[in-house]
């Protein structure tokens, strides 16, 4: 009791109208996006800067040894240098740059007058939450409440937006990944450099993957000859000269993909996001060999529905561009966040210049990956079928 009586009365404000930091980061939970509330639901608390990621492959050679025999594995590269130390050259990790975000919540004047019958230097004078007339009262605390609440919806749609931005086919890198934004996952899923590292950086697979051996099968033009460590898997469906194929998401397609990023039952693409148009496609595709995913569904993404063949949950997505179907490990692929500024509220604070009363939410985040062929990109281009029927 001791700390409210000292608190000041926009102190007491935010006591009542937002909740403590484990509770604000529940309320800010995306309620709209499903790529984004999965990813949310499985981000790492990091610190330091830049973030580092352990990548799978390149990291440390191997020796099968007898008796007394000399040791002489070592790392794939050779740490000759500083650079190499830290990661700027050495294949064992990569590295990105934490990103910024911010959200105003604003109460002006003129709502406290009109609502509450309170100017600011009225509301600043009271010492006590208590002394204001209790229906004035609830009108204050739903007023400072529900600007908390939008803003929270706002920086979810911020990050949404950004994670799924894509204007691009594979191959194109016109995803709006500007310097001053998060990345987004068709960033990491295209064919660019992702954490300092190009795709062929790491080698190639000894292999050809299933989704380049398709794209070869079904194409007349130069075949793919390698599948690179550093990049996820991805097939443009537009460029098939296959005219039944072009354009289309076909269960062959979609399985060929599980099982071309799968490694190990335990570590394989666990959601495939689509926008909501293909999944439409996708449920009568696939009827009769799904389930509900009842995780999923309790929080309020009723657009679900698990690959029994698979175990892999579809989730219709909003923010996911009709152009594209997208696979996630979120073991490999998941958001970075600072626990220093971990959807932190500032406090509410007036301004001088301003006839207002204004607080903000932040976060530090990243979207980081340890390993791009974990992850796929089917692109269906401009005019999407499933199963030979468009959508």
């Amino acid at each position: 009791m001791a700390a409210i009586a000292d608190a000041t009365i926009l102190q007491q404000i935010e006591m009542a109208t937002v909740p403590n930091q484990q509770g604000l980061n529940q309320n800010l939970l995306s309620r709209t996006s499903a790529l984004l509330r999965v990813l949310q639901d499985a981000a790492k608390r990091e610190t330091g800067s830049p973030i580092r990621a352990h990548v799978r492959y390149n990291r440390n050679n191997s020796q099968w040894y007898y008796g007394g025999e000399d040791l002489t594995a070592t790392r794939t590269q050779a740490n000759s240098n500083a650079a190499a130390d830290t990661g700027s050259e050495q294949f064992a990790q990569v590295e990105y740059n934490w990103k910024d975000l911010s959200v105003n919540v604003m109460i002006t004047e003129s709502m406290l007058v009109e609502n509450a019958g309170l100017n600011i230097n009225d509301l600043l004078n009271i010492n006590d939450i208590s002394g204001i007339p209790e229906r004035d009262r609830n009108t204050v605390f739903n007023i400072f409440g529900k600007e908390v609440e939008m803003a929270g919806d706002d920086m979810g749609d911020a990050l949404a937006t950004a994670i799924a931005s894509s204007d691009g086919a594979p191959g194109d890198g016109d995803h709006d990944d500007s310097a001053s934004t998060i990345h987004s996952v068709f960033t990491l899923l295209d064919d660019g450099t992702v954490g300092g590292h190009g795709p062929n950086a790491l080698g190639n697979f000894d292999n050809l993957g299933l989704l380049d051996t398709y794209y070869n099968s079904h194409d007349t033009g130069s075949d793919i000859t390698a599948t690179p460590k550093w990049e996820a898997k991805s097939i443009r469906t537009d460029l098939l000269e296959t005219a039944d194929l072009q354009y289309n998401l076909t269960k062959e397609l979609l399985g060929l993909a599980l099982h071309d990023t799968a490694q190990g039952g335990t570590d394989s693409v666990d959601y495939i996001f689509v926008n909501p148009r293909v999944y439409v496609g996708l449920e009568m595709l696939l009827e009769g060999q799904t389930r509900r995913d009842e995780t999923m569904s309790n929080i309020g993404f009723n657009q679900n529905m698990t690959w029994n063949a698979f175990g892999t949950t579809i989730m219709a997505d909003p923010f996911v561009p009709a152009h594209s179907v997208i696979g996630i490990n979120t073991k490999h692929t998941y958001l970075a966040i600072h626990p220093a500024l971990d959807q932190q509220f500032s406090g509410f604070k007036t301004r001088a210049d301003r006839a207002t009363i204004e607080g903000q939410l932040k976060i530090k985040t990243q979207l980081v990956c340890d390993d791009r062929a974990k992850n796929f990109w089917i692109y269906l281009g401009a005019s999407p079928e499933v199963g030979g029927t468009a959508v």
